[in-house]
């Protein structure tokens, strides 16, 4: 009789052992992360599922997430607003959609500074927003988990650029902000117009090139129709954020946020630049592979301090003025930060 009173109790904590992983799996926290990048992107594919997998790992259960892409829960301008709402608790955010929302952090998009991949970027811009409270400030309103650039923008265009001489009177296609005024000091005729449009332009001539990070040169298949690229040009960066709602976070588990914390702050934003910005230098390797034709430029030293006196210096001190004229008083050491002056 014990014996059988042992083994029916040696079968229930077997049964309850088995039984845990999924009771524990259905107490996961459900977390909701929209972007407005498609599931099959090379940023969604590379950046946002890989670190999803990460913070899931990490929280041993605790959390999970549904991903919701192709701004199927929020616009993309929207998706900050709605991170604060609560609509969605994580999110993905392209900040060039949010104009004049931070002007201090916009020091980043600057022509001409002294970083020569995302990591160096992003570790400076997550590190401002640390170090100024002006900076921060504009931000306040959900919890910042990841601060981050684009790679550096490539000028691709159908004949091929060294010199500013070639540069002269060419329409290159650009994001809106301090680009414009860099390709004016430089001689050429910025245009504005949404990236689905390039294509086209480039190949009517109504533009001669654009600037770009090898992820839509090879998604918007830029290379069918503009097959030189200057690698080292002093373009810049476009940034992005990743940010939580502040009630969410503080809703979750111990367990929870250390697994979010883990992933983010400084570590989390080199993260994010090496893997959704960076790798895409990859697809270079990838198009030569399948038989492409593509001409990589790079500018001598000399050259490219000349592009850097036009179109860098003179629009820093521009920026700065401007927002000191705004009431940002920490603008110049921003600025003296970003371009590596922070003794």
């Amino acid at each position: 009789m014990l014996h059988f009173r042992h083994a029916a109790f040696m079968l229930v904590l077997t049964a309850l052992t088995v039984a845990m992983p999924v009771s524990q799996a259905q107490a996961a926290k459900t977390l909701k992360f929209a972007e407005q990048n498609s599931e099959t992107s090379w940023g969604s594919v590379h950046g946002t599922q890989p670190w999803i997998q990460k913070v899931e790992e990490a929280s041993g259960g605790a959390l999970k997430f549904d991903l919701y892409a192709n701004q199927s829960l929020a616009k993309g301008s929207q998706v900050w607003s709605a991170t604060k709402k609560g609509i969605t608790d994580v999110s993905w955010n392209a900040m060039a959609v949010y104009p004049g929302m931070n002007p201090l952090a916009e020091v980043i998009t600057l022509p001409g500074l002294p970083y020569h991949d995302p990591m160096q970027a992003s570790e400076a811009l997550w590190k401002m927003y640390e170090k100024f409270p002006q900076f921060a400030r504009p931000y306040a309103d959900n919890k910042l988990l990841a601060l981050f650039t684009s790679d550096v923008f490539n000028l691709v265009s159908t004949k091929p650029i060294r010199t500013l001489e070639d540069l002269k009177g060419k329409k290159i296609r650009t994001v809106a902000g301090p680009l414009v005024d860099a390709l004016e000091a430089l001689g050429a005729i910025p245009v504005v117009i949404p990236m689905p449009d390039v294509y086209l332009a480039l190949q009517r001539g109504t533009i001669d090139g654009t600037l770009a990070s090898w992820e839509p040169i090879n998604g918007f298949r830029f290379y069918e129709v503009a097959k030189y690229v200057v690698t080292n040009a002093p373009f810049g960066f476009s940034f992005f954020g990743v940010a939580m709602n502040k009630k969410a976070y503080d809703r979750l588990s111990a367990e929870a946020k250390k697994a979010i914390d883990d992933n983010s702050g400084l570590a989390g934003s080199r993260w994010w630049a090496e893997n959704f910005s960076y790798s895409s230098r990859s697809v270079l390797d990838t198009l030569r592979g399948n038989g492409v034709e593509i001409e990589t430029i790079e500018l001598t030293p000399e050259e490219r301090a000349r592009w850097v006196e036009l179109a860098g210096e003179p629009i820093w001190e521009v920026w700065a003025k401007n927002a000191e004229e705004k009431g940002l008083t920490e603008a110049r050491a921003v600025l003296d930060y970003a371009l590596g002056n922070t003794h």
